[in-house]
């Protein structure tokens, strides 16, 4: 995780009391509870990242404090304990109180079938969009038939109106690059279930994030628990999209989500 992503997520935190009760592991998950439960993906190992199936156990943080559990595991660079310490830094910075409910790419619908747009990460509907003709183009690391590798992506970036990245992009390193690469556009958007909904990401260039909260505990264990990778599938009320704009924004999606995109407190 680059140092400036890192500083700034742990500027965010305001809870510095709160211990860790509990921690659940899974393939593609890590649940924590400190206080109020959170969670993250658990990313394969990428460049720059690590990982160890041999060294899981974490047992040994029950009763530490989330904040000190958040900023000492955010400069690791196992991809577990990245993990953990996102989702604890989620359980100790303050519940935004408003936020509106849907995915974070909805409302660019209209958008992406006329305004160069670019997805850092391979998502559902960029690939619906791109294979539709739209000017959509999907960048990767690892990159599938049709996307366009990292190392080549200069130019397409460089022209893109509207970007899309997945929360990986905040610890493995390419965040900042991501920045540096889209001079010209008019929308950064982070999203997924690693993004901490914080107001000082707004600080390094973005415009929109987009997570998923846990609405009911024992659904979601449950589905993770049995191999549940994708919060699409999740079963109905176990997982909430939810997303914030920054306030000096200009309102540049349209509202095609229609009644689900409304803003609510967050403490609802």
């Amino acid at each position: 995780m680059e140092t400036i992503v890192r500083e700034t997520l742990i500027s965010a935190i305001t809870d510095y009391s709160t211990l860790m009760e509990d921690i659940h592991l899974f393939h593609h998950w890590v649940v924590v509870k400190a206080g109020r439960y959170e969670m993250s993906t658990c990313f394969s190992a990428t460049p720059g990242l690590t990982e160890n199936p041999r060294d899981t156990w974490l047992g040994d943080l029950i009763g530490r404090k989330a904040a000190e559990i958040a900023q000492e595991y955010l400069a690791s660079t196992d991809v577990l304990r990245i993990a953990v310490g996102m989702a604890c830094l989620k359980c100790v910075i303050p519940p935004v109180p408003e936020f509106t409910v849907s995915s974070a790419i909805d409302p660019f619908s209209e958008q992406t079938k006329t305004r160069p747009t670019c997805f850092i990460g391979h998502f559902h509907d960029a690939e619906m969009w791109r294979d539709e003709g739209r000017p959509v183009s999907i960048v990767e690391l690892l990159p599938r038939p049709g996307d366009i590798r990292w190392d080549d992506s200069h130019g397409v970036l460089s022209r893109a109106k509207l970007v899309f990245m997945t929360g990986l992009t905040l610890v493995n390193g390419t965040f900042g690059e991501v920045i540096c690469r889209t001079p010209n556009a008019t929308t950064r958007v982070i999203m997924g279930p690693t993004v901490p909904l914080t107001p000082s990401l707004f600080k390094l260039g973005l415009h929109r994030l987009g997570t998923s909260r846990i609405m009911d505990v024992n659904k979601t264990l449950r589905y993770f628990g049995m191999g549940g990778g994708s919060i699409m599938h999740a079963p109905q009320g176990a997982l909430q999209k939810i997303n914030i704009t920054r306030p000096d924004s200009p309102k540049l999606f349209d509202d095609r989500s229609g009644a689900a995109e409304v803003n609510l407190k967050g403490s609802e």
